[in-house]
């Protein structure tokens, strides 16, 4: 009887990828955990809000940002955890040193003997493949570990603003758009992300183009590519499609010699899954890849996943050096969605 053996990606590939649900609420049991970070959005507050209801006390592990942002909400999440009678497990995460924090979180989570839900929705991108690929790691794998996330209702900036922005940048070149982050502190490279490349091969960077352009231009000037793949985020809405143009003009991809391009749903998790084990299968036999988790928090996941299971490739991330406007930089809370992570099991 022949055994076939399966490469990693092979095993990812062949697995029954789980379907992401909008959902209402979160039920959670006494001996669950509900991991929040305390962002500056609105939708920080999203899924926990509709967590608590009425239901029992659940476990709460709250992940604190430094350098602290003033416009954090972590003093309104310990007070809907007080009117809930939970008192949250509290736990740093230093943007400016994020190595080792995987192994951080485990150790909180230690006396779990439920479900862990991974609230992404106000997590730093890098910070999500760290919880994913940690939790991933253990004995256990995904087993009883689910992403939630909260949309956003409005999305700045609008498309006017942004084309007025962008015509003002080039009238005047020594004006820098500034959307979202206010510049890059440094290209961060954590030792539980890194991997071993082939010796003398060149390197692909594979990374999400974002309005903050400055990301691309800092990965660019620290990395020095060979080459380069794009995966373009399109927006499930079709009052932000304009967005994806946009992006790709103020990133001057065009300008961007022998380039690959590939598009997917920035809240479709499957897409850029697929798009990710596509340009591995393409190019990780003769290059060192690159990825830069600089998409949407969903397309992020897919990195945390696809990182999960494919140990070869290096995550690179553009830290921002802080935030021009937190206040505005989304409004609202929209759907929230649940996705099981059960089924990404890398012992099959």
């Amino acid at each position: 009887m022949a055994f076939q053996v399966l490469t990693p990606d092979e095993k990812l590939a062949a697995l029954k990828w789980p379907r992401m649900e909008t959902v209402d609420r979160i039920t959670l049991a006494p001996e669950d955990w509900l991991i929040v970070c305390a962002g500056f959005e609105d939708r920080t507050l999203g899924v926990l809000e509709r967590a608590v209801g009425n239901q029992t006390p659940f476990r709460v592990l709250l992940i604190l940002y430094e350098p602290d942002v003033p416009e954090n909400k972590e003093n309104k999440i310990r007070e809907i955890c007080q009117r809930a009678s939970i008192k949250p497990i509290e736990v740093i995460y230093n943007r400016h040193d994020q190595a080792g924090f995987g192994r951080a979180l485990l150790e909180k989570l230690e006396p779990c003997r439920g479900r862990v839900v991974v609230d992404v929705s106000a997590m730093s991108r890098l910070l999500i493949v760290q919880n994913l690929v940690a939790l991933g790691a253990r004995p256990q794998g995904f087993k009883d570990c689910f992403v939630a996330y909260a949309e956003a209702k409005i999305y700045p900036p609008t498309q006017e603003e942004a084309e007025a922005e962008l015509a003002r940048s080039e009238a005047d070149p020594t004006l820098f758009i500034l959307f979202l982050s206010s510049g890059v502190f440094e290209v961060s490279v954590v030792p539980e992300l890194s991997a071993r490349g082939i010796p003398g091969a060149q390197t692909r960077l594979i990374s999400f183009p974002t309005l903050d352009a400055h990301h691309l231009i800092a990965l660019r000037a620290e990395l020095q590519p060979s080459r380069f793949s794009f995966i373009e985020g399109v927006p499930p809405r079709p009052e932000n499609r304009w967005r994806q143009e946009f992006i790709a003009r103020m990133n001057r991809l065009s300008e961007i010699k022998d380039a690959e391009f590939c598009k997917t749903s920035t809240l479709l998790y499957e897409e850029t899954l697929d798009c990710l084990l596509k340009l591995y299968r393409d190019h990780a036999v003769r290059e060192r890849l690159l990825l830069s988790p600089t998409g949407s928090k969903m397309q992020t996941v897919a990195v945390g996943v696809f990182r999960t299971f494919i140990p070869d490739v290096q995550i690179v991330y553009p830290t921002p050096r802080g935030f021009r406007s937190p206040e505005s930089y989304t409004y609202g809370i929209d759907q929230l969605h649940l996705l099981s992570l059960e089924e990404f099991r890398i012992d099959e």
